[in-house]
């Protein structure tokens, strides 16, 4: 095989090529700036979409919250059966969630006992499940309102009752105007007697508000339950005061006279003396103690006695009679 021969006009063209090639080699600072630029950018890469990410996020969140609360605005005015009509009842549950105060939490849940008999109103021509159904809904908030402001009635805020009464006389006009399907009249007529208890509830505790006993202690859908009964203060109250007990007389404590025999006195020969009975009989010389009365037994709400002390008695010591005929004496 022949060799390639180079003539000078290749080598000088080769030679001239190398030359290029070096001269527009970057320098080694030129390389350093060069990475540098390339670390920087895909540095900066992740962070732009992680900015994106963010930006598409926050539309998405936005729109979110526009439509909800265009749903919201637009659910006000739904009726049972229309397709935001359950978005407007998970708005009504969500204030009642954030309302922490007992008196405004019972007058949203009259509110929305309101709302239900506004809604079969504007019913057009409401089927007997949808009115029945409604008018549940109507009877559940009606007593969750009632029983905490009957309860916050007799408790010092008094305006709650009447605020009941008020209420209950303007759903009973509305309830009254509405057109009930036949199947419904059942319903319709426990809705009605419902609102009569509310009001029949309210007069009876504002009318035993001054009373010593306004309500039984109890409770039941409704809430409080009123007394019943005078308004004075009952005999049972006044079982825990003291009551003075007379004691007995004074002859029950004591033992009975006790009536000595004597015999008839030869004339001429001096009486044995006797001694009256005039303070505490002596013991007997046998040395056992007379029997002791228990004190009397006071009632159960009187004042109790002292009890007398525990502690045993010291030893009795008997004395034998100076003189024949009369008895000993008892020390103890």
């Amino acid at each position: 095989m022949d060799e390639h021969r180079w003539t000078a006009r290749e080598l000088e063209v080769i030679s001239g090529l190398r030359a290029l090639g070096r001269a527009v080699e970057p320098d080694e600072h030129t390389r350093a700036r060069i990475r540098a630029d390339i670390s920087r950018k895909l540095e900066a890469e992740p962070s732009r979409r992680r900015r994106v990410l963010a930006t598409v996020l926050a539309a998405a969140a936005a729109l979110i919250v526009f439509v909800a609360g265009v749903g919201l605005l637009l659910s006000r005015g739904s009726l049972p059966g229309d397709p935001l009509y359950g978005m407007k009842l998970a708005s009504e549950d969500a204030q009642l969630q954030l309302t922490f105060d007992e008196a405004a939490r019972g007058s949203k849940h009259l509110q929305f006992a309101a709302n239900r008999i506004d809604e079969l109103a504007a019913m057009p021509s409401p089927g007997a499940d949808a009115f029945l159904t409604t008018l549940s809904a109507f009877a559940a908030e009606a007593t969750a309102g009632t029983a905490r402001l009957t309860v916050l009635g007799v408790q010092g805020d008094t305006a709650r009752l009447e605020q009941l009464r008020t209420w209950a006389r303007e759903q009973a006009g509305k309830l009254g105007g509405l057109a009930v399907p036949d199947d419904a009249r059942n319903g319709f007529t426990q809705a009605g007697a419902l609102l009569n208890r509310i009001d029949a509830r309210a007069v009876a505790l504002a009318g035993r508000l001054s009373c010593y006993r306004i309500t039984t202690g109890e409770a039941d859908d409704l809430g409080a339950v009123p007394a019943s009964g005078e308004c004075a203060v009952p005999p049972d109250a006044l079982l825990g005061v003291p009551t003075a007990v007379p004691l007995p007389p004074v002859s029950t404590l004591s033992p009975p006279p006790v009536e000595i025999a004597t015999t008839p006195t030869a004339p001429g020969t001096s009486a044995p003396v006797v001694p009256t009975a005039t303070g505490p009989l002596p013991r007997p010389s046998s040395g056992q103690a007379p029997p002791v009365l228990p004190p009397p037994i006071s009632a159960p709400t009187s004042t109790r006695l002292p009890v007398p002390s525990t502690t045993t008695p010291p030893p009795l010591i008997s004395i034998p009679p100076l003189i024949p005929g009369l008895p000993g004496l008892g020390i103890g």
